[in-house]
Parts: structure tokens; C-alpha cells; sequence
């Protein structure tokens, strides 16, 4: 069997389908008074830049491991124990004849040893993601940028019973946001058969696009 060799513009290709944005519904916010860490937070939800991931590259595609290399123990001010870990995430993609990988560090505080665990690999986790593209946005601190014309095009669009014609002349991350405003059930049927009959998206770009269209008839179930 014989390997496709991998080129410049594939990975120009892949960059840009993973660093295209998550859907709305992916930010996550924190209030500093509410965390006490004295600072509001916004990001993405984990589960949504492993879907990024798993859309992109398929299951098998890519993988990733967490290495703690930091414990320690203390109290707060109200006497209360908590636990710090530090770690370092590896992430690594299997694109075509290549292996990429790359690490970062991320850390988290808690009384509970499991919940530190878990904040510290999905920091890093998340550090890692970003440095492939994914969530990328929330590092910039570019996820409510939403104001630019083109953005609010896409804000006012209201899918047709024939999508096609739009789609071709929008780039993937503007079909996806596109995607994002569909407003019924049945507009999402449309899509997934105007995209079936398309030749206008590869198959990578398709396998982004319906996880996309599944994720928002989840939305619209609700």
C-alpha cells in the first residue's frame, strides 16, 4: 500500500481546517468572583477541540498523553487542603506520511487530587491543542470578536432549501458559521443532502462540515 506523500499545502490545508472556529455553543465563561481566582476567564469546552480533532483526523488519527511532573500540597487561608499538580500534554498527529507532535505545560489548583488531575491535563491539553490550531481563538482573546462585516453576513444568514450555491463561494470557516444559525431540523436535512451531492468540498473538508451539521441538530433537539 503505497503512502501519500505529504506536501506544503496539505499541511496549509490541515492548519486551517482545524483552526477554523468552534461552533458558539463550544466558549466557556468564568467569573473571578465566582472562581476566586480575581480574573473572568473565557474559552472553549475540552470535549469540543477533541471533536475538532476527531473531525479533522478521523478516530485513530491523532492521540495525546498527559505526564504529571509536579504534586504538591498545601491549605488555604481557610484551612481547607488543596492539591497542585503540574503536567506536560503531548499531542500527536498522524497526517499522511508524517507524525507530528508537540508539548506544553499547564497546571491546576483544587481541594480534590481528581479535579486537579483533570484541570491540569485539559490546561495543557488546551495549551497543546492551540499550538495546531485548535481553540487558537481564545489565546488571540479573539472569540468575541464578532463585529466585522463579515461576520455579521453571517450572523444575518438564513439558510435555503438550496445551500449549494452559497457554500461554494464561502470559505470552510464561513460555512461553518453559516452552519451555526440554521434554525430548524429540517434546514439541517438540507444541508447534509446538498453536501452529499457537492464536489465542490474534499473529504476532509466534508467530515468537518457534518460533524458541524450533527452537533447543531443536537443543539436544535434541546
Amino acid at each position: 500500500m503505497e503512502t501519500k506523500k505529504t506536501n506544503e499545502n496539505d499541511l496549509v490545508e490541515l492548519y486551517k481546517l482545524l483552526s477554523a472556529d468552534l461552533p458558539t455553543s463550544a466558549v466557556q465563561r468564568s467569573k473571578g468572583a465566582e472562581t476566586h481566582k480575581g480574573y473572568d476567564t473565557t474559552g472553549f469546552g475540552y470535549q469540543f477541540i477533541v471533536n475538532r480533532f476527531n473531525e479533522v483526523l478521523g478516530i485513530g488519527g491523532w492521540n495525546w498523553n498527559f505526564e504529571e511532573l509536579e504534586r504538591a500540597e498545601g491549605s488555604y487561608k481557610s484551612g481547607q487542603k488543596f492539591f497542585s499538580i503540574t503536567g506536560k500534554t503531548t499531542i500527536t498527529l498522524f497526517f499522511k506520511d508524517k507524525e507530528i507532535s508537540h508539548s506544553e505545560y499547564g497546571g491546576h489548583q483544587s481541594a480534590s487530587i481528581t479535579d486537579a488531575l483533570k484541570g491540569a491535563s485539559t490546561n495543557a491539553f488546551k495549551k497543546t491543542a492551540a499550538f495546531f490550531g485548535v481553540g487558537k481563538q481564545a489565546f488571540e482573546k479573539t472569540i468575541d470578536e464578532d463585529n466585522s462585516a463579515d461576520k455579521k453576513e453571517i450572523k444575518n444568514f438564513k439558510p435555503t432549501s438550496s445551500p449549494e450555491q452559497k457554500q461554494v463561494k464561502k470559505t470552510l470557516e464561513q460555512t461553518l458559521l453559516m452552519i451555526d444559525a440554521i434554525a430548524t431540523e429540517k434546514a439541517v436535512d438540507v444541508w447534509e443532502q446538498q453536501l452529499e451531492k457537492t464536489d465542490a468540498w474534499t473529504e476532509v473538508q466534508k467530515r468537518v462540515i457534518r460533524g458541524r451539521l450533527d452537533n447543531r441538530r443536537s443543539e436544535l433537539k434541546k
